[in-house]
């Protein structure tokens, strides 16, 4: 009993440090933090952190230094200490912070939405620490590297070939957990995920309370969509890259529509950039996923074409850069260490598998079993959006969630498989590439709401009285 209070304390301390590093850096890029709502720094924060020491673990690789705390935690910590010092000499801001406001009561509705999601991650947070990693990704994939990096004390790939060249934040994040708890525990390292899956829910309450809705319609908009299938909840606890990927994709978007919006704090076109790196170091489809929102952004600010276009345009160098600041570095190891590139086949084509991909495609979409009606509410807000969903920044989100739909189904025609494998293929993989994008449905839903209760207020508005004609002289 004492072991495992030891370790859940350790853990807890591993978990905190990544946090408090991601805090510091967070300070660093950004003027105004307290531009920022609590919520958002906290949830940006985790995954700044993740990102950062996971970089930091890579560098040690290359230099062929060994992975010991020793080595992983000074720079973060002199970092920490910079930034606080650094911070202290600045003057004060005479802008009072976003948070000062008391906040209004709960509502009754409110309090119920609060009390369904803290059931939904008091479920999650006992699946995934209660039960070893079980699923064939999970065991075979991330968290066998993550063993063999902890037990090899480096990333060693000599002897094994579990996708090795595929981007290694989530093996590394387990390694340096695992490096906390000194030794290899399944059970307790898992805990990382639901914590990424609290954070990926509270960007997205953040991000509908910024775009106009209210805290009531982004709390309840959040839980529909927390609540939407069972493919979120099934990844908050089976240990698979691809909830990462979605925290850190909805981070870059989101931060970018913002942008887009003219709504964003100070600071976030260098945070999109760094969440759209973590996109490329997470996993195999982040690089391509990143490289959609900057074109989905570049094609709206050309659409749109506001006074500001040439200034726009050449502020989307900053994504730009995240993503080859996420590719590089891995692809100059992979370089170094003669790790062979999986092949992509996209050169290859077989019509047959695109036809029997879109059946299963549209019954996912459709049906309510992986994600309740969230496609189904994300149809309705574009129709209801109108004229509105080309003619605003509204486009970008349109953009994004079509190019990745076509995209995902399109990608199901190039690699080739048998007749008998396909349809394991799709079933094994379809629910995780829509996960990547549900997030920016959530948010289209959003808009749609924020429509909806436009239309309302305007149409039960008392009509304004006609004034008064003026008495006539005689």
């Amino acid at each position: 009993m004492i072991e495992a209070v030891t370790q859940f304390l350790s853990l807890l301390g591993g978990l905190i440090f990544l946090h408090l590093a991601g805090a510091a850096l967070f300070s660093l890029l950004c003027p105004q933090p307290r531009a920022y709502t609590l919520l958002e720094r906290q949830a940006l924060s985790f995954g700044l952190g993740g990102l950062a020491v996971t970089w930091w673990m890579l560098l040690l690789a290359s230099l062929n230094l060994p992975f010991r705390l020793g080595l992983i935690l000074p720079p973060f910590l002199a970092l920490m200490v910079g930034v606080s010092l650094w911070r202290r000499r600045l003057p004060k801001s005479p802008q009072p912070p976003l948070t000062a406001a008391a906040p209004a009561p709960w509502s009754p509705g409110e309090r119920l939405c609060l009390a369904l999601l803290a059931a939904l991650f008091l479920f999650a947070t006992l699946r995934a620490t209660m039960y070893p990693m079980w699923a064939w990704d999970a065991v075979a994939t991330w968290g066998f590297k993550a063993k063999v990096f902890y037990l090899r004390r480096g990333m060693d790939f000599a002897g094994f070939g579990a996708h090795n060249y595929y981007p290694n934040l989530v093996p590394l994040l387990l390694t340096y957990l695992y490096l906390f708890l000194q030794g290899v525990n399944d059970h307790l390292v898992k805990l990382v995920f639901p914590l990424f899956g609290a954070a990926l829910l509270a960007l997205l309450f953040s991000l509908l309370t910024r775009m106009g809705l209210s805290r009531g319609q982004s709390l309840g908009l959040t839980t529909f969509f927390a609540l939407s299938g069972s493919t979120l909840l099934t990844h908050l606890y089976i240990a698979y890259a691809d909830l990462v990927l979605t925290y850190y994709a909805l981070a870059a978007l989101g931060l970018m529509y913002l942008w887009l919006l003219d709504q964003a704090p100070p600071g976030a076109l260098p945070l999109a950039a760094l969440n759209g790196a973590a996109l490329s170091w997470t996993k195999f489809e982040g690089a391509p996923l990143a490289a959609t929102i900057v074109l989905a952004a570049l094609l709206t600010l050309l659409w749109l074409r506001p006074p500001n276009l040439g200034r726009r345009l050449a502020a989307l160098a900053w994504p730009t850069g995240g993503i080859l600041l996420g590719v590089l570095p891995w692809r100059f190891f992979m370089q170094a260490h003669h790790i062979e590139v999986g092949s992509d086949h996209f050169l290859s084509f077989f019509p047959h598998q695109l036809l029997q991909a879109i059946p299963p495609f549209l019954k996912m979409l459709a049906l309510p079993g992986g994600f309740g009606f969230l496609w189904w509410a994300a149809l309705a807000a574009a129709i209801i959006s109108g004229r509105r969903l080309v003619a605003t920044p509204r486009l970008f989100l349109a953009l994004f969630l079509a190019g990745n739909l076509f995209a995902i189904l399109l990608g199901y025609a190039l690699p080739p498989a048998s007749a008998e494998e396909f349809p394991f293929y799709i079933r094994a993989t379809l629910d995780r590439l829509l996960l990547h994008i549900a997030p920016m449905a959530a948010l289209l839903v959003g808009e749609g709401l924020k429509e909806v209760g436009e239309e309302a207020r305007s149409r039960w508005a008392p009509a304004p009285s006609s004034p008064t004609p003026p008495a006539s002289t005689p």
